[in-house]
């Protein structure tokens, strides 16, 4: 009879602690398998900070550890220092916008690849943001245009910008080719704005101070500003971004890298590729929302306050197609970015 209770006591601790471990792989948005994946390798992922909460909270819950891959994350002030970084080594992916590496195809002979897809805009969303003055003070998009609440740029009337100072992230970007295009629609001329580059954080300091009549800031740092009294302008993407090519996302911004890395890390590559559409497609869920704020917060410092109204990007849950990305010459062409329109269109992992 004692047997018989030792027996069943160790069937009830045995059973304890499978549920533990069972609870316990629950906390995490991404299951693991009861087998630990094989390791495949580490990636440096580089990124303005605005741009890596998703990369966090794959890494917190274990999006990319399931795929056997372990991930680096590095903060970069500009779009220029991650593509210097990728061309160098220093990092195997960078998150940047397809615009620029089209750019640094064309002008550097870069050989990019885009890997995975980050987030981007639906149809809707571009109408929508485009009647902005319906819809005063909510943020439509990741990125918008704003001024302070005393300034005299009124709301997307785009030719009030000429003769102004406004911070962008980087010359030629997608905030500044999306601007150009706005003031050409309405009669206005871009090359009487003084541009100048800013990170979306000294954005904030900037407009408060005066220094700046306008900045493109990107979220969380858009809503920060915001919150600190800033009057939303306009939206420079949606007048240069345009949907996909199956009608649903057109992609924003993306995971690059080289085709040299890319061969050299296929495998790991090809993981990172699965884990980001995983995280993507969870990340577009109500049920994470919480836990993504709480990201958002801890990688960039802005305030709780700030984090629980983020809008939250439509996070792009399929491969991209060359057609993704076949507006961006045409209207980089439109505004004399590019001397021709560019003809050489960037790797797309498949």
């Amino acid at each position: 009879m004692k047997r018989f209770f030792k027996l069943v006591a160790g069937v009830l601790v045995l059973s304890t602690l499978s549920m533990s471990l069972v609870f316990a792989d629950e906390s995490k948005a991404c299951k693991k398998s009861s087998k630990p994946a094989k390791s495949i390798g580490e990636l440096v992922v580089a990124g303005q900070v605005s741009q890596l909460p998703s990369v966090q909270w794959g890494i917190d819950n274990d999006c990319y550890s399931k795929y056997g891959l372990e991930i680096k994350t590095e903060i970069v002030g500009t779009t220029q220092i991650g593509m210097a970084g990728i061309v160098g080594g220093s990092y195997d992916l960078v998150i940047n916008t397809p615009t620029n590496l089209y750019l640094a195809n064309a002008n550097e002979g870069f050989s990019g690849v885009i890997v995975a897809p980050r987030h981007g805009y639906t149809p809707s969303e571009l109408i929508r943001a485009k009647l902005e003055p319906f819809f005063p003070g909510e943020l439509l998009l990741q990125t918008a245009m704003i001024a302070r609440r005393d300034s005299n740029i009124r709301v997307n009337n785009w030719k009030d910008l000429e003769e102004k100072k406004v911070a962008i992230q980087s010359f030629l970007s997608a905030d500044h080719a999306g601007t150009a295009l706005a003031m050409l629609q309405s009669g206005a001329n871009f090359k009487k704005v003084e541009f100048v580059t800013l990170t979306s954080q000294q954005m904030v300091d900037a407009l408060k101070k005066g220094d700046v009549d306008a900045v493109i800031a990107n979220d969380p740092f858009a809503t920060q500003i915001i919150l600190n009294g800033g009057q939303i302008i306009g939206y420079p993407n949606a007048y240069y971004a345009q949907s996909g090519a199956e009608a649903d996302t057109g992609v924003a911004v993306a995971y690059v890298s080289n085709a040299k890395t890319v061969n050299k890390k296929s495998q790991a590559m090809r993981a990172f590729q699965k884990a980001t559409l995983e995280i993507n497609k969870k990340l577009n869920k109500k049920k994470y929302e919480p836990s993504f704020r709480s990201a958002i917060a801890k990688v960039t410092g802005v305030t709780t306050e700030a984090a629980a109204k983020v809008r939250i990007p439509t996070f792009i849950e399929r491969n991209l197609v060359p057609k993704d990305v076949a507006y961006i010459p045409s209207n980089l062409w439109k505004i004399s970015f590019v001397r021709e329109k560019l003809k050489v269109a960037p790797t797309i992992l498949r």
